[in-house]
Protein backbone atom coordinates (compact mmCIF):
# COMPACT_ATOMS: atom_id res chain seq x y z
CA UNK A 1 0.00 0.00 0.00
CA UNK A 2 1.23 3.46 -0.90
CA UNK A 3 -0.96 6.55 -0.84
CA UNK A 4 0.48 9.97 -1.69
CA UNK A 5 -1.16 13.41 -1.41
CA UNK A 6 0.40 16.35 -3.28
CA UNK A 7 0.06 18.82 -0.40
CA UNK A 8 0.44 17.50 3.16
CA UNK A 9 -1.88 20.12 4.74
CA UNK A 10 -4.70 18.88 2.49
CA UNK A 11 -4.57 15.43 4.10
CA UNK A 12 -4.51 17.03 7.55
CA UNK A 13 -7.63 19.08 6.69
CA UNK A 14 -9.44 15.97 5.45
CA UNK A 15 -8.60 13.87 8.52
CA UNK A 16 -9.64 16.70 10.85
CA UNK A 17 -13.23 16.21 9.70
CA UNK A 18 -13.03 12.86 11.53
CA UNK A 19 -10.93 13.84 14.56
CA UNK A 20 -13.44 16.50 15.61
CA UNK A 21 -15.84 13.69 16.60
CA UNK A 22 -14.00 10.37 16.73
CA UNK A 23 -10.99 9.34 18.81
CA UNK A 24 -10.35 5.97 17.15
CA UNK A 25 -11.53 4.42 13.92
CA UNK A 26 -11.04 1.73 11.30
CA UNK A 27 -9.96 2.90 7.87
CA UNK A 28 -11.02 0.69 4.98
CA UNK A 29 -8.38 0.85 2.25
CA UNK A 30 -10.20 -0.13 -0.92
CA UNK A 31 -9.37 -0.07 -4.62
CA UNK A 32 -11.43 3.11 -5.08
CA UNK A 33 -10.13 5.08 -2.09
CA UNK A 34 -9.99 5.53 1.67
CA UNK A 35 -13.13 5.02 3.77
CA UNK A 36 -14.10 5.26 7.44
CA UNK A 37 -17.38 4.95 9.34
CA UNK A 38 -17.40 5.45 13.10
CA UNK A 39 -19.55 6.55 16.04
CA UNK A 40 -18.43 9.14 18.54
CA UNK A 41 -17.76 7.83 22.09
CA UNK A 42 -21.22 8.90 23.32
CA UNK A 43 -22.98 7.12 20.41
CA UNK A 44 -24.92 10.31 19.62
CA UNK A 45 -23.27 11.06 16.29
CA UNK A 46 -21.67 9.20 13.40
CA UNK A 47 -19.23 10.16 10.66
CA UNK A 48 -18.87 8.54 7.24
CA UNK A 49 -15.66 9.59 5.47
CA UNK A 50 -14.66 8.93 1.86
CA UNK A 51 -11.50 10.09 0.09
CA UNK A 52 -11.47 8.68 -3.43
CA UNK A 53 -8.28 7.68 -5.25
CA UNK A 54 -8.65 10.76 -7.49
CA UNK A 55 -7.66 12.91 -4.47
CA UNK A 56 -4.22 11.22 -4.41
CA UNK A 57 -1.34 11.75 -6.83
CA UNK A 58 -0.32 8.15 -6.20
CA UNK A 59 -2.69 5.41 -5.05
CA UNK A 60 -1.31 1.87 -5.03
CA UNK A 61 -3.38 -0.73 -3.17
CA UNK A 62 -2.28 -4.33 -3.65
CA UNK A 63 -5.08 -5.71 -1.49
CA UNK A 64 -8.04 -4.23 0.35
CA UNK A 65 -7.57 -4.10 4.10
CA UNK A 66 -8.80 -2.52 7.34
CA UNK A 67 -6.54 -0.72 9.80
CA UNK A 68 -7.37 0.61 13.27
CA UNK A 69 -5.92 4.06 13.94
CA UNK A 70 -5.80 6.56 16.82
CA UNK A 71 -7.35 9.45 14.86
CA UNK A 72 -6.10 12.16 17.22
CA UNK A 73 -2.54 10.87 17.01
CA UNK A 74 -2.76 10.73 13.21
CA UNK A 75 -4.08 14.30 13.13
CA UNK A 76 -1.22 15.49 15.36
CA UNK A 77 1.34 13.85 13.09
CA UNK A 78 -0.25 15.26 9.94
CA UNK A 79 -0.09 18.72 11.52
CA UNK A 80 3.69 18.51 11.07
CA UNK A 81 3.32 18.47 7.29
CA UNK A 82 4.12 21.75 5.56
CA UNK A 83 2.83 23.33 2.37
CA UNK A 84 5.02 22.24 -0.50
CA UNK A 85 5.58 18.81 1.05
CA UNK A 86 3.94 15.62 -0.15
CA UNK A 87 2.40 13.26 2.40
CA UNK A 88 2.84 9.52 1.93
CA UNK A 89 1.05 6.71 3.79
CA UNK A 90 2.38 3.15 3.86
CA UNK A 91 2.21 0.16 6.22
CA UNK A 92 5.11 -1.51 7.98
CA UNK A 93 4.94 -4.31 10.56
CA UNK A 94 1.77 -3.27 12.36
CA UNK A 95 2.39 0.46 12.01
CA UNK A 96 1.13 3.25 9.78
CA UNK A 97 4.09 5.09 8.28
CA UNK A 98 3.62 8.78 7.47
CA UNK A 99 6.33 10.45 5.38
CA UNK A 100 6.64 14.12 4.45
CA UNK A 101 9.06 14.98 1.70
CA UNK A 102 10.07 17.82 -0.63
CA UNK A 103 13.27 18.27 -2.67
CA UNK A 104 15.96 16.39 -0.75
CA UNK A 105 14.31 16.46 2.66
CA UNK A 106 12.26 13.63 4.18
CA UNK A 107 10.67 13.11 7.60
CA UNK A 108 9.15 9.83 8.76
CA UNK A 109 6.65 9.10 11.55
CA UNK A 110 5.43 5.63 12.55
CA UNK A 111 2.08 5.20 14.32
CA UNK A 112 1.13 1.87 15.98
CA UNK A 113 -2.05 0.33 14.57
CA UNK A 114 -4.89 -0.52 16.95
CA UNK A 115 -6.66 -3.84 17.34
CA UNK A 116 -10.30 -2.86 16.76
CA UNK A 117 -11.81 -5.88 15.02
CA UNK A 118 -13.30 -5.92 11.55
CA UNK A 119 -16.79 -4.62 12.30
CA UNK A 120 -17.77 -1.50 10.35
CA UNK A 121 -20.61 0.83 11.33
CA UNK A 122 -23.60 1.07 8.99
CA UNK A 123 -25.19 4.35 8.03
CA UNK A 124 -28.82 4.91 9.11
CA UNK A 125 -31.36 4.03 6.43
CA UNK A 126 -33.47 7.16 6.41
CA UNK A 127 -35.11 8.76 3.39
CA UNK A 128 -34.76 12.52 3.56
CA UNK A 129 -37.32 14.59 1.66
CA UNK A 130 -36.14 18.01 2.85
CA UNK A 131 -32.74 19.65 2.55
CA UNK A 132 -30.98 23.01 2.35
CA UNK A 133 -27.53 23.92 1.01
CA UNK A 134 -25.86 26.68 3.01
CA UNK A 135 -22.39 28.20 3.11
CA UNK A 136 -20.20 26.94 5.94
CA UNK A 137 -19.41 30.45 7.16
CA UNK A 138 -23.09 31.39 7.44
CA UNK A 139 -23.84 28.24 9.42
CA UNK A 140 -20.91 28.78 11.77
CA UNK A 141 -22.02 32.35 12.45
CA UNK A 142 -25.54 31.17 13.25
CA UNK A 143 -24.10 28.70 15.75
CA UNK A 144 -22.05 31.47 17.38
CA UNK A 145 -25.23 33.50 17.83
CA UNK A 146 -27.07 30.50 19.26
CA UNK A 147 -24.29 29.75 21.74
CA UNK A 148 -25.04 33.02 23.54
CA UNK A 149 -28.41 31.64 24.59
CA UNK A 150 -28.55 27.84 24.73
CA UNK A 151 -26.74 24.53 24.36
CA UNK A 152 -29.32 23.27 21.81
CA UNK A 153 -30.53 24.68 18.49
CA UNK A 154 -33.70 24.03 16.56
CA UNK A 155 -33.67 23.68 12.77
CA UNK A 156 -36.85 24.54 10.88
CA UNK A 157 -36.94 23.95 7.14
CA UNK A 158 -39.71 25.68 5.20
CA UNK A 159 -40.22 25.72 1.41
CA UNK A 160 -38.56 29.12 1.14
CA UNK A 161 -36.29 29.41 4.19
CA UNK A 162 -33.97 27.67 6.63
CA UNK A 163 -34.48 28.85 10.21
CA UNK A 164 -32.08 28.25 13.10
CA UNK A 165 -33.54 29.28 16.43
CA UNK A 166 -32.92 28.92 20.14
CA UNK A 167 -34.94 29.85 23.20
CA UNK A 168 -33.57 30.02 26.71
CA UNK A 169 -33.64 31.88 29.99
CA UNK A 170 -31.18 34.40 28.56
CA UNK A 171 -33.49 35.21 25.63
CA UNK A 172 -34.24 34.08 22.09
CA UNK A 173 -32.19 34.06 18.89
CA UNK A 174 -33.49 33.41 15.38
CA UNK A 175 -31.44 33.25 12.19
CA UNK A 176 -33.44 33.02 8.98
CA UNK A 177 -31.90 32.29 5.58
CA UNK A 178 -34.06 32.59 2.48
CA UNK A 179 -33.35 30.53 -0.61
CA UNK A 180 -31.32 32.36 -3.26
CA UNK A 181 -30.10 34.97 -0.81
CA UNK A 182 -26.43 34.19 -1.42
CA UNK A 183 -25.91 32.09 1.70
CA UNK A 184 -28.48 29.39 0.92
CA UNK A 185 -28.19 28.19 -2.67
CA UNK A 186 -31.01 25.63 -2.64
CA UNK A 187 -33.91 24.47 -0.49
CA UNK A 188 -36.27 21.56 -0.96
CA UNK A 189 -39.03 21.11 1.58
CA UNK A 190 -42.54 19.77 1.33
CA UNK A 191 -44.17 19.97 4.73
CA UNK A 192 -42.16 21.93 7.27
CA UNK A 193 -39.44 19.82 8.88
CA UNK A 194 -38.11 20.65 12.35
CA UNK A 195 -35.86 19.10 14.98
CA UNK A 196 -33.58 20.11 17.86
CA UNK A 197 -29.92 19.13 18.22
CA UNK A 198 -27.04 19.64 20.70
CA UNK A 199 -25.01 22.68 19.68
CA UNK A 200 -21.59 21.36 20.75
CA UNK A 201 -21.88 18.42 18.36
CA UNK A 202 -22.97 20.70 15.53
CA UNK A 203 -19.96 22.94 16.13
CA UNK A 204 -17.65 19.91 16.06
CA UNK A 205 -19.26 18.67 12.85
CA UNK A 206 -18.76 21.91 10.89
CA UNK A 207 -15.31 22.63 12.38
CA UNK A 208 -13.54 20.87 9.53
CA UNK A 209 -15.28 22.87 6.79
CA UNK A 210 -13.74 25.96 5.21
CA UNK A 211 -14.96 29.17 3.56
CA UNK A 212 -15.46 27.36 0.24
CA UNK A 213 -17.54 24.55 1.72
CA UNK A 214 -21.22 24.22 0.89
CA UNK A 215 -22.96 22.26 3.62
CA UNK A 216 -26.05 20.20 2.83
CA UNK A 217 -28.48 19.87 5.75
CA UNK A 218 -30.91 16.97 5.38
CA UNK A 219 -33.75 17.31 7.86
CA UNK A 220 -36.84 15.36 8.86
CA UNK A 221 -39.01 16.12 11.88
CA UNK A 222 -37.54 14.54 15.03
CA UNK A 223 -35.27 12.25 13.01
CA UNK A 224 -31.45 12.17 12.95
CA UNK A 225 -29.85 15.07 11.13
CA UNK A 226 -27.75 14.24 8.06
CA UNK A 227 -25.14 16.88 7.29
CA UNK A 228 -22.57 16.60 4.48
CA UNK A 229 -19.82 18.56 2.74
CA UNK A 230 -16.60 18.15 0.79
CA UNK A 231 -13.09 19.35 1.58
CA UNK A 232 -9.70 18.65 -0.03
CA UNK A 233 -11.03 15.79 -2.14
CA UNK A 234 -12.79 14.13 0.79
CA UNK A 235 -16.53 13.82 1.31
CA UNK A 236 -17.87 13.59 4.85
CA UNK A 237 -21.37 12.72 5.98
CA UNK A 238 -22.46 13.13 9.59
CA UNK A 239 -25.54 11.84 11.41
CA UNK A 240 -26.67 13.39 14.69
CA UNK A 241 -29.45 12.14 16.95
CA UNK A 242 -32.17 14.70 17.76
CA UNK A 243 -33.41 15.84 21.12
CA UNK A 244 -37.01 14.66 21.27
CA UNK A 245 -39.21 17.43 22.61
CA UNK A 246 -42.74 17.23 23.88
CA UNK A 247 -45.10 20.07 23.08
Amino acid sequence: MKLVVQEAPALKAAVDTISSLVEEGVFEIKKDGLHLKAMDPSQISMVSFTMLKSAFVEFNVDEERKIGVDINQLSNVLARGKRGEKAELTLEEGRLVVKFYADKRKRTFKIPLLEMGDSIQKEPKIEYQSFAKISADALKEAFKDAKLISSHVRFVLEPSALIIEVKGEAGDVRSEFESGGGEVSEIKAGANAKATFPLQYLEDIVKGSNAQSQITINLETDRPLKLEYEIEGARVVYYLAPRIETE
